[in-house]
């Protein structure tokens, strides 16, 4: 089978972020979290990763790396204090992409959806098998079809890793209130960047890209006071930079572990509940 093609200077350019974040990821931080996927998924693809590997030592790369798995870490550790009490619960990737995250702490029991657009779900179907417990669906988050889709009967537990950044703020209200209101007693967990990180990371990664065409760029500066949009809801947050791993003693470099520390105001990790719980 011929390698995939991926659109350059597209939206579907930037699933190609996170992916190579995780490759380095690989690399810089083994110690930390270990992808076994990416580099047979980097290997299927026809993307000219050679302008991206030289400036993979620079400094932009290497603290984007070490945010990529950390990101991905949190989600881990949310999943599995979640699957801890719900082991058969249906887990779901939210715009997806070619993230295996889940997969990486599968308990053998979890059922997995994977939810991304068509042609992202066209590329997963094309290089990514799938167990039994798994479902891919194309679907429009803004959409409704992929929610009457889900199996929420064993409990369910939604994530949105490096997503709702590249949509506007009314549709990130619209998609979590609508989730809310169809799983009362799920669990919800996404990151948000604050308007800085979005202004100097965000597009300026997405300029070196040559990536146009995104309509949102969502930020969040106190997602305790922006998110807490309905009563019901029980919000909290935690810097996913520093909030769940001590990066000195995951041997981190300590201009990185700097600039973790100075720039933990601007990422979090918001999780949504049932008030009762």
């Amino acid at each position: 089978m011929g390698k995939i093609h991926i659109n350059k200077n597209t939206v579907q350019e930037t699933l190609i972020i996170p992916l190579y974040a995780r490759k380095l990821g690989n690399e810089f931080f083994p110690h930390i979290l270990q992808d076994p996927y990416v580099d047979k998924i980097t290997s299927q693809l026809d993307y000219d990763f050679s302008i991206l590997d030289k400036k993979k030592y620079s400094f932009a790369w290497k603290f984007g790396s070490l945010e990529g798995i950390l990101r991905s870490k949190d989600i881990l550790c949310e999943m599995q204090e979640y699957l801890s009490c719900h082991p058969d619960a249906s887990i779901v990737n939210m715009g997806c992409g070619l993230d295996q995250t889940p997969l990486l702490k599968d308990n053998g029991k979890m059922k997995l959806y994977n939810i991304d657009r068509d042609d992202v779900i066209a590329i997963r179907n094309g290089i990514l098998p799938r167990n039994d417990r798994e479902v891919n669906i194309a679907a429009d988050l803004n959409s409704d079809n992929w929610i009457e889709r889900l199996d929420a009967s064993r409990g369910i537990f939604l994530f949105a890793i490096g997503v709702f950044m590249y949509f506007k703020e009314e549709d990130v209200r619209r998609i979590i209130l609508k989730v809310k209101d169809a799983f009362p007693h799920g669990c919800l967990v996404f990151d948000t960047v604050g308007k800085l990180a979005i202004k100097i990371l965000m597009k300026k990664t997405l300029k070196q890209m040559g990536i146009y065409g995104i309509n949102g760029m969502f930020y969040c500066n106190n997602p305790l006071k922006d998110l807490t949009w309905d009563k019901d809801s029980n919000v909290s947050v935690r810097k996913y930079l520093t909030g769940y791993v001590d990066l000195k003693q995951e041997g981190v470099p300590p201009h990185l572990r700097i600039s973790a520390k100075w720039s933990g105001n601007q990422f979090f990790q918001d999780k949504i509940t049932p008030r009762s719980s």
